[in-house]
């Protein structure tokens, strides 16, 4: 499996792998669900619902794989106080879809305007925890190094082409390529 699939078997947890598809879905079915209203289109209503659906499973499964990797990680280890953050942000943002998706199924016969917009407020809210909990992740991972293998890259192969950037000086936050 390792030369296959190297950066898989480097992996720490599955954690990583998985997060990044709930939170494409449950955006997603915001955007759907947002354009449904505004245009009086049940497809697209549709289309949003089975996304939530999904994007919920996912959350979930992320979720669990978020306690595994937590569980790996150990309580002593650095950065463990903002690993709960995270965790809080997303279990609440996992159990708002999860409620979401309930209404959304148990009225997905109903056409009422008033509803519809009430799922997608709800649905937005749940959108601005996620990008909260997201943040926190990403925090974890490109701040703090926290579930990355922290390997330096081996030396490139017969990679041997030339880097010059030309009459451009290398980007810093002061001065940005142009």
């Amino acid at each position: 499996m390792e030369s296959i699939l190297p950066g898989l078997s480097a992996a720490p947890n599955l954690h990583p792998m998985v997060v990044h598809f709930p939170i494409a879905l449950w955006l997603a079915a915001l955007l759907f669900w947002s354009l449904a209203v505004v245009r009086k289109q049940d497809d697209l209503w549709r289309t949003g619902r089975w996304l939530l659906y999904l994007g919920t499973l996912g959350g979930l499964v992320a979720v669990g794989t978020g306690f595994w990797a937590t569980e790996a990680m150990g309580h002593d280890s650095p950065g463990h106080g903002l690993v709960h953050v995270h965790r809080n942000f997303m279990i609440t943002t996992t159990s708002l879809a999860l409620i979401t998706a309930v209404f959304a199924h148990v009225t997905r016969s109903s056409t009422s305007a008033r509803l519809r917009f009430g799922l997608v407020a709800l649905l937005g809210v749940t959108a601005g925890v996620l990008t909260l909990g997201a943040d926190r992740g990403a925090e974890l991972v490109f701040r703090y190094g926290i579930g990355t293998a922290g390997e330096t890259p081996p030396a490139a192969d017969g990679h041997d082409h030339d880097h010059d950037h030309g009459d451009h000086a290398p980007a810093t936050p002061e001065t940005p390529v142009s």
